[in-house]
């Protein structure tokens, strides 16, 4: 089983939403509800830690030419790997 989150700009768009449960629970067997208080408070609370160890992450730092070269090496990496595509056809 997979979770997901749907953030909504306004509330009425969640309910909105919400209205037509019962034809999403049906052709995609979602189980929907919008998070109201405790729950909701855990929903921000777990983005704030996530936001927070996302930002904290310790990074290698680079700078000058060797920052320059890496993008460069990245790019031609990604150029050889599309270039390494085979078309294959069907004789049909």
């Amino acid at each position: 089983d997979a979770e997901g989150h749907i953030r909504f700009h306004s509330p009425e768009e969640a309910r909105a939403v919400s209205d037509v449960r019962a034809e999403l629970q049906k052709e995609h067997s979602w189980k929907l509800e919008i998070l109201t208080g405790d729950h909701e408070q855990r929903y921000w609370q777990k983005i704030l830690v996530d936001r927070q160890v996302k930002l904290n992450r310790p990074r290698e730092k680079k700078r000058g030419t060797e920052k320059l070269i890496s993008k460069a090496e990245k790019i031609i990496i990604a150029r050889a790997k599309e270039a390494n595509k085979h078309i294959h056809f069907d004789d049909d």
